[in-house]
């Protein structure tokens, strides 16, 4: 398989000033023995001339975030790689990517705006804060229920890989905000019933900013609650060029008996999230000043 093959997409996501952020999936049909090591480099394809941006690889995860401020022109000018080192040695490239996103200045703004647009309606309105559970699709398999032959996983309970067939199942938690539905928000707020009791409620609706980029069958936390949600499907409702900005979703209730509530959140980016102070709320506008 060519290289380039071997990585399903890579998004760069700079909406405001500050770090950019990449994330990157690898092909379904692509499968070698981990652990996958990933380095990302920043260079220019015409003179071939690359620098890795980080020392130390980046094992069986797919983000990374780039903490050097750039300025427009400098964006424009540079592409991100993302190289895969297996334990063979064998070391396969990425296409490059612009390290804008693809997009012109115009386009940029235009998609800046609607990012800035949702951020303060979920921080400053209706937004219900949460912790997001990446669901991990490679890396270590799970040596216990995972069938050799079809790569299909025997036991959903399973508390080595939580039922992915990756052992670990998930990645830390990150802080993730949902804009519910009423009902919904109603339901989160109240937590009347124990969790899990309404294992069948599905709430269309809810929406999100897609980055973290979601996918189905990754695990939302309720703040407060502890109630976790199966992301049951989701649509793209607002992009730029190909480059998805907001989502629809469907979440679903996991029943108490989920194993996803064996999962700890000890090691997680934010492991108890709460409402953000008012000074992070007042300057949310300033971090999309034009620079």
């Amino acid at each position: 398989m060519p290289d380039c093959n071997v990585f399903k997409q890579i998004v760069v996501y700079h909406m405001t000033r500050g770090p950019s952020q990449l994330a990157w999936e690898l092909s379904p049909s692509f499968y070698a023995v981990g652990p996958y090591k990933f380095f990302v480099d920043l260079g220019q394809p015409a003179t071939d001339v690359w620098i890795a941006l980080n020392e130390e690889p980046i094992v069986d995860d797919c983000f990374f975030q780039d903490i050097c401020q750039r300025t427009w022109d400098q964006l424009i000018e540079h592409y991100y790689r993302i190289r895969l080192l297996l334990p063979d040695g064998t070391v396969l490239k990425s296409q490059p990517t612009q390290a804008n996103g693809g997009l012109d200045r115009k386009d940029w703004l235009r998609a800046r705006d609607i990012v800035r647009r949702e951020h303060l309606q979920q921080r400053r309105i209706d937004g219900t804060q949460g912790l997001l559970l990446k669901r991990k699709k490679f890396g270590e398999q799970c040596p216990t229920c995972l069938e050799h032959d079809t790569r299909e996983v025997t036991d959903s309970d399973c508390s080595i890989c939580l039922g992915t067939g990756i052992v670990g199942g998930y990645y830390p938690a990150v802080e993730f905000w949902f804009t519910m539905t009423p009902g919904m928000r109603r339901r989160i707020k109240v937590a009347s019933p124990p969790r899990g009791t309404n294992a069948d409620m599905k709430e269309d609706g809810a929406r999100c900013v897609l980055y973290p980029q979601i996918d189905t069958r990754d695990v939302w936390i309720a703040a407060g609650t502890d109630e976790r949600y199966i992301i049951d499907s989701y649509s793209v409702i607002a992009d730029i060029r190909g480059l998805p900005l907001i989502a629809s979703a469907e979440l679903r209730l996991a029943p108490a008996t989920d194993i996803v509530y064996s999962i700890p959140l000890e090691g997680s980016s934010q492991s108890s999230p709460s409402e953000p102070a008012a000074e992070v709320r007042q300057g949310l506008a300033s971090d999309y000043e034009d620079w």
